[in-house]
């Protein structure tokens, strides 16, 4: 009797397992990573990170102070109406409030708004972030925070406010901050990094921006000692 394919895979996979062809050669040169990519790094983390940030075409700024960064944040929203900002975070709302930059407090009036109402018209999502990873210049987020995944990936464009004190050099360092910051609690249902803008090279290997996330990511990082 005829062997169906399904038996047919099944003795091949065997076959290889009593004999395994040789491991693939491991070809090294000069322009590939050293065996430890994470090498320590004499250089500041805000600086590192800011370096590996704008690599991948990501926007970085430091700000100081309050006033600092009311500046700057009317010169990134430019002509974007007030309307088309979103930010559902209290702790970030208070300092654009601070900042007396106008943004849009709810969606639709409702502070928990139902899924998909009017979150289309967003343009800029200002979110917080759990960490910032140095060594990649990632950003890391939870869905602990307001809106969950929402607010970092359908506006075109996302903003994080962060501070010096959410520096980490690496990933393992980033999880670790999340880990002791929900110690007490449930660990978030979702933990995710973002690096850079959303991307991607797919059709004709041409780079496009913007294609499954936001088009632009602004990381303002401001002072944790800043003056209200």
């Amino acid at each position: 009797m005829a062997q169906n394919s399904r038996e047919h895979i099944i003795q091949k996979i065997r076959k290889a397992l009593i004999h395994p062809s040789d491991p693939p050669i491991r070809i090294r040169t000069e322009s590939l990573p050293s065996d430890n990519p994470f090498v320590e790094c004499d250089e500041d983390w805000a600086m590192q990170f800011a370096h590996r940030l704008l690599t991948l075409q990501g926007k970085f700024v430091y700000a100081e102070n309050i006033t600092e960064l009311n500046a700057y944040l009317k010169q990134a929203a430019g002509t974007t109406n007030p309307s088309q900002i979103q930010c559902l975070e209290p702790a970030i709302q208070d300092i654009l409030r601070r900042c007396d930059f106008p943004f849009a407090q709810t969606i639709s009036g409702n502070a928990s708004p139902a899924p998909g109402d009017d979150l289309r018209a967003i343009e800029i999502g200002v979110t917080s972030c759990e960490a910032l990873i140095a060594w990649s210049g990632s950003v890391m987020v939870s869905s602990r925070q307001n809106l969950g995944r929402t607010m970092t990936i359908l506006p075109p464009i996302h903003w994080v406010i962060a501070r010096p004190s959410q520096l980490v050099p690496r990933w393992k360092d980033a999880w670790q901050r999340v880990k002791d910051r929900y110690a007490d609690s449930e660990l978030p249902s979702m933990v995710s990094t973002i690096t850079g803008p959303s991307r991607t090279a797919d059709i004709e290997k041409t780079l496009v921006l913007g294609a499954h996330g936001p088009k632009e990511l602004w990381v303002f990082l401001l002072e944790d000692d800043f003056n209200g």
